[in-house]
């Protein structure tokens, strides 16, 4: 995972705009723009001598461009105590209004918030203060428990003005199963936040309005249809969400798109894509000081075998060794996605229902 994650890393560093570097004056950022390029990549890829006679400056100058550029590919080095002290229990940090981290490293004097709150006191004492930042959080639960519920609420805690407890900050909602629904997010926003939001309960019904347009204005949905398409998308997130003030990245779900895309014979493809996947969202997690919040599937593991719970015979299920305390015990549940993607998840959370006082998971 280390190389695969270091690769990922060094792929998004080269997607970065040239304008975000630093020791680029605006003359040589009008000479790189003007010969079309226009991110990291595009000039690591040339010789300096390439550079003298594309931008008609000497070769120092043109040394002096590589230098800078790759300077910002390199991540750079950080103590334990810099990391502590780049996070604050404070919900909204220092925040500036420059977005989420402002493309800062770790090693910044500006604190980010240690966690976003879900505004649901269990979750949020259960966690610490809310959904970590810095890392990827997962949400498992089988079809119809709530998890696209819950990301929703997440993003309307994060959108939510501060004026009532919410970071009032920029959410990113990737929807791989096309269940996000935008009167739903306003629905949960009136009902979490009447008195600021709800017409009906608010002081002016007209600025409620106001305030509800602008919470959803900051809620951007995409919609991929592969994972492929999906990493591809992450690579070249960071001018978005930066811009964005971006503190929660949300994915549901993560195995939707895993078990359309790939068949059974195709597991090691699968993994792999995972795992890059799952760098660049820790990537932007921490660089950014943002949460990554991720839903799951759930498995069925009979004896060895393992099969998704909407599986038809034949159909393309995950290998066994899915993880879990009794995954060998007949009928048993575990989160989908295998081993390897369990690992990448920092915090996981398991979402259950009840039907007449019994749980949920026999349902499945």
């Amino acid at each position: 995972n280390a190389h695969v994650g270091g690769g990922v890393r060094s792929a998004m560093a080269a997607k970065r705009s040239l304008a975000r570097v630093a020791g680029l004056d605006v003359d040589l950022l009008s000479r790189l723009e003007s010969n079309n390029f226009r991110t990291c990549e595009d000039v690591l890829t040339r010789h300096p001598f390439d550079l003298v006679e594309l931008l008609d400056v000497n070769l120092p100058v043109a040394e002096k461009i590589v230098t800078c550029v790759a300077r910002a590919c390199c991540p750079k080095p950080v103590t334990a105590k810099q990391l502590l002290d780049s996070r604050t229990d404070d919900p909204h940090g220092d925040d500036d209004g420059t977005g989420a981290g402002g493309g800062s490293s770790a090693s910044s004097t500006r604190k980010i918030p240690a966690f976003v709150r879900a505004h649901l006191a269990p979750l949020d004492d259960a966690l610490g203060g809310g959904v970590p930042t810095g890392s990827i959080s997962e949400l498992v639960g089988p079809a119809g428990a709530g998890k696209t519920q819950m990301c929703l609420t997440l993003a309307c805690a994060c959108a939510a003005p501060k004026r009532c407890g919410g970071l009032e900050s920029g959410v990113v909602f990737i929807d791989t199963e096309q269940r996000f629904s935008s009167q739903r997010l306003a629905e949960i926003a009136r009902a979490k936040f009447p008195e600021t939001l709800s017409p009906t309960s608010a002081p002016d019904a007209a600025s409620a309005e106001r305030e509800l347009d602008a919470l959803t204005s900051r809620v951007l949905v995409l919609t991929p249809s592969t994972l492929s398409e999906m990493l591809q998308r992450l690579n070249g997130l960071e001018e978005a969400l930066i811009d964005r003030g971006v503190r929660l990245l949300i994915v549901d779900s993560v195995a939707a798109l895993a078990r359309a895309q790939f068949g059974r014979g195709q597991l090691t493809q699968r993994q792999e894509l995972l795992g890059q996947i799952a760098s660049a969202l820790k990537q932007l997690a921490e660089r950014l000081g943002m949460a990554a919040f991720v839903t799951n599937q759930v498995t069925t593991r009979v004896g060895a075998r393992v099969r998704h719970a909407h599986d038809t015979a034949g159909g393309g299920g995950d290998a066994a060794g899915s993880g879990g305390d009794n995954a060998d015990s007949p009928g048993s549940v575990t989160a989908a996605l295998g081993t390897k993607w369990a690992h990448c998840v920092n915090t996981r959370l398991v979402l259950e229902g009840s039907m007449d006082g019994v749980e949920g998971e026999g349902r499945e």
